[in-house]
């Protein structure tokens, strides 16, 4: 059970205009780096624009969070119930949880990409994917990524989604709209019509952890368990071509 959050929808408003101020700052940046390629080549300027826009939305929003928790008095682990329970044990229940998810969420996106073949619209795969399927661009490049997917994007995203904005709507007599608002709003953040669905459900089963256990640690490790295996996947996507097809 979540406990009782000590903000505001008025605080918890403005924190999200700062979020959302600095990640259009370094979306801006970003653009900038399109415009001046400094000798690199286009795979590499594409990263450095993805890297670019990540920063400007996960560690700033970390810093905008700390900051926010510390005008209410209150630590990450008061705020987000880390220190509730064995640490140990939620972790475990995280990560069943996300093992559990991902043959889920692999079905769901066929079925997404299905329905979208059947009206006659091409599935795309997410921006961040392309880039990283580029072939020239470095194994360094691809690490780089992988770890602000899994350990930055979990950490940031569930304590803006399921730590901060959920129980915030909650409190105001709103359960069902908290639930699903956040729920969407995490699922269309990724910008891509054939994963809405099954990040949506993703996220609903994210919820279900942290108000089982009150700790945020339980979606964090479930979240970045899943980021895991996905970048997992694309990393070595060519090698398991080949063992399923091999020539």
């Amino acid at each position: 059970m979540i406990s009782t959050k000590p903000w505001g929808v008025e605080a918890v408003a403005r924190l999200c205009l700062a979020i959302i101020a600095t990640l259009f700052f370094g979306m801006m940046l970003a653009g900038l780096l399109g415009k001046f390629h400094f000798g690199l080549p286009d795979a590499q300027i594409e990263f450095l624009q993805m890297m670019v826009s990540l920063a400007f939305f996960q560690l700033s929003a970390l810093v905008w969070i700390t900051l926010f928790l510390r005008q209410h008095g209150i630590g990450w682990k008061e705020a987000f119930g880390l220190g509730l329970s064995e640490p140990v044990t939620v972790a475990a229940y995280g990560v069943l949880v996300g093992a559990l998810f991902l043959p889920a969420a692999w079905v769901l996106q066929n079925l997404s990409e299905m329905l979208m073949t059947l009206a006659h619209l091409t599935p795309e795969p997410q921006a961040v994917v392309q880039v990283l399927q580029d072939p020239t661009l470095s194994l360094g490049s691809k690490l780089l990524f992988g770890v602000a997917a899994i350990v930055l994007a979990p950490l940031a995203e569930e304590s803006v989604f399921r730590g901060i904005l959920y129980p915030t709507i909650k409190q105001q007599g709103y359960p069902r709209i908290a639930l699903w608002s956040t729920s969407g709003v995490f699922a269309l953040m990724h910008a891509n019509e054939a994963t809405f669905l099954p990040l949506l459900v993703f996220a609903l089963v994210l919820v279900y952890l942290y108000e089982t256990f009150g700790n945020l640690l339980a979606p964090i490790v479930a979240h970045s368990l899943f980021n895991t295996a996905n970048f997992l996947i694309l990393l070595f996507q060519d090698k398991l071509d080949h063992l399923v097809h091999p020539t």
